[in-house]
């Protein structure tokens, strides 16, 4: 992957790469698991972690401004580290290098999952702390198939990485504190975040019911593209930075055409050798995205919250609609006798009929009349 890999980059790119290092990188490949993701909950945050990725001298980092808006909303995931703990979310890095200390020519590969595509960033170690070639200026560039925990209850997103820089800072204990940056094409970030939205809304519907109104604009239950992208996440989800002409990677700052949404956030590495090297068990079993316990789907069923529709399981009980079919979940209904779905109240609001004076309401298209302090009251 490493030399040849990158020389053939540096062919279709052109350019002068002569500030890059681009090996040939030698030494061992040492592993370190991903054991802390952590993504930027406010504007400083953002800022902290993020660079200049284009050349233009200004601090971009557009997933800060994607997440902190789901941070205030408690729209944002907050378990990372159950995930990493059970494997819901299992990325690794590869350092290859012949001194750990200092080195100047090593590749570092991102994997956001095991058997995910990778393209090593070229950089160098001094005194032990390591800094790839630029975003902005690299002809030879990194890639990598990211998997962020961005939505609360719901799988992290997988995101295709281009220009991937990458800083490592020595913990004192044989692991890296760091910082990964790069940019995500617009559609691939676009597509991501709004199944991940799909799933938080499935899965936690009456908690999300409010940003479900702003999105589902005809109230038939269903957020399509176009809704989607008519809303503030698409406002947010915008290519900010300009990382390709013609197809091919060169960023560009004057007169630029942004094709590419603006990424940077922090990062642990501990080493490890093979599998995960885990030693404590998640803390929300019911939040790390895999199936365990007596949960009868991924992080539903049993002693975990109800599943959505479609999804397994071995009784009613599991289900949001309370009826198990064939070990499948019923979809909610309008005429289930129950407050499911994105119902506002029993059978009325959202996608159902209107509610009658008195029922719950998140505003006035669930009512006959107005809704008033939560409530549906006459006009």
């Amino acid at each position: 992957m490493r030399s040849a890999t990158l020389a053939l980059v540096v062919a279709a790119c052109g350019g002068d790469a002569s500030t890059d290092v681009t090996g040939p990188y030698t030494g061992t490949t040492h592993r370190f698991v991903v054991d802390a993701v952590t993504l930027p909950r406010d504007a400083s945050a953002a800022l902290a972690v993020g660079a200049d990725l284009d050349g233009d001298g200004t601090v971009e980092n557009q997933l800060g401004a994607i997440t902190g808006l789901l941070a205030v909303a408690n729209d944002l995931s907050v378990d990372a580290a159950s995930m990493i703990a059970a494997g819901g979310l299992a990325s690794t890095v590869e350092i290859t290098a012949d001194d750990l200390t200092d080195d100047p020519s090593v590749a570092v590969a991102y994997f956001g999952a095991d058997g995910d595509p990778a393209t090593a960033a070229g950089g160098a170690l001094i005194a032990g702390g390591f800094r790839s070639n630029r975003t902005a200026t690299t002809r030879v560039p990194g890639i990598a198939r990211l998997r962020l925990p961005v939505f609360t209850n719901s799988d992290p997103l997988p995101l295709p990485l281009d220009g991937m820089e990458v800083e490592l800072v020595p913990d004192g204990r044989g692991g890296y504190d760091g910082v990964v940056r790069g940019g995500i094409a617009q559609a691939a970030a676009r597509a991501a975040a709004y199944a991940g939205l799909r799933q938080m809304f499935a899965t936690e519907p009456d908690r999300h019911q409010v940003f479900l109104r702003g999105v589902d604009l005809d109230r038939d239950g269903a957020m399509t593209d176009a809704e989607l992208d008519a809303s503030i996440i698409a406002t947010l989800v915008t290519a900010d930075v300009q990382l390709f002409v013609d197809g091919r990677y060169a960023p560009r700052a004057v007169g630029a055409r942004p094709d590419s949404v603006s990424v940077a956030f922090a990062i642990h590495l501990s080493p490890c050798a093979a599998g995960r090297c885990a030693t404590t068990p998640p803390a929300e079993a019911c939040r790390d995205r895999v199936r365990d316990g007596d949960e009868t789907d991924v992080d539903c069923g049993g002693a975990c919250q109800p599943c959505a529709g479609g999804l397994a399981c071995v009784g009613g009980h599991d289900c949001q609609a309370l009826a198990c079919t064939a070990d499948r979940c019923a979809a909610p209904s309008c005429a289930d006798g129950l407050r499911d779905g994105f119902e506002s109240d029993v059978d009325c609001g959202g996608p159902c009929p209107a509610c009658a004076v008195g029922e719950r309401c998140v505003d006035d298209g669930d009512c006959a009349g107005v809704c008033a302090g939560g409530r549906c009251a006459m006009p």
